[in-house]
């Protein structure tokens, strides 16, 4: 999700509806300088926000985290992509925060493209092998890896 272009989406919408940020702020129980830090991109609105602030704006969530109006041809690929950078981020709150989002969602990507490599595969003997030219980290430790993947992501 890019919070500046959402931001800026929010800005747009809301200056269509000829709304200024003090009445949004006040139809949504926040301040104004909350609104202004989400339409600069400083942050997102809370969660609990999204509904409201969508019925107000007349936008539809997926159109809200998309930052933009949404056809309908493309509506199913970018619903698609906003859910799962909403999970991302809610994995991300889970973590202990110990590297930066974009380390963990980086990290996220490489798990999913190991995973289909593993597909590839017709058994772990031969998955294991490729681990380890791959990495050049000894049996035991690419065994083990191929088995967290598979329990981690049921390939099988």
């Amino acid at each position: 999700m890019d919070k500046i272009q959402i931001g800026k989406f929010i800005s747009k919408c809301r200056k269509d509806k000829q709304i200024t940020q003090e009445q949004l702020s006040e139809m949504l129980g926040v301040t104004y300088k909350s609104v202004s830090k989400w339409e600069n991109g400083i942050c997102l609105p809370d969660a609990s926000l999204y509904e409201p602030l969508c019925n107000i704006l007349d936008i539809t969530i997926n159109e809200l985290f998309a930052g933009q109006k949404i056809k309908d041809e493309d509506y199913k690929k970018i619903a698609d992509d906003n859910l799962m950078q909403m999970l991302k981020h809610k994995l991300y709150l889970l973590s202990d925060k110990s590297i930066s989002f974009d380390e963990f969602d980086n990290a996220l990507t490489q798990m999913a493209n190991v995973t289909t490599e593993l597909k590839a595969f017709k058994d772990k003997e031969e998955a294991v092998d490729y681990l380890m030219k791959e990495t050049g980290c000894p049996f035991e430790e690419c065994s083990n890896a191929y088995d967290f993947y598979i329990k981690l992501f049921d390939v099988n």
